[in-house]
């Protein structure tokens, strides 16, 4: 499932967001539950649960580390997930 993420380092972080392919595979995303800043994520482990026109699944994460930023705006509205920049469609930023 990495294919659906792209990875953007910045320093010792390392932002995480939804790529082109993963949100034409979804379709337009309703609900996504994102973890919280504190959280540990394992790789292979689920981090994100997304309810989609197409889809319904929990996403496992690609990385291991602490979450350090999650966007507030996605968490708020999910359909911000859908934006083709990156500056809106990230998820989370961890500390690797």
């Amino acid at each position: 499932m990495a294919q659906y993420f792209w990875q953007e380092t910045r320093a010792s972080r390392v932002r995480l967001g939804l790529t082109e392919g993963a949100q034409e595979s979804f379709g337009a995303i309703k609900f996504a539950e994102l973890p919280a800043v504190g959280d540990q994520l394992t790789v292979g482990k689920p981090f994100l649960a997304v309810e989609a026109e197409k889809t319904v699944l929990d996403l496992d994460a690609p990385l291991s580390g602490r979450v350090v930023a999650v966007n507030a705006a996605a968490a708020d509205d999910p359909t911000v997930l859908d934006s083709p920049e990156r500056s809106k469609n990230w998820i989370i930023e961890l500390e690797a």
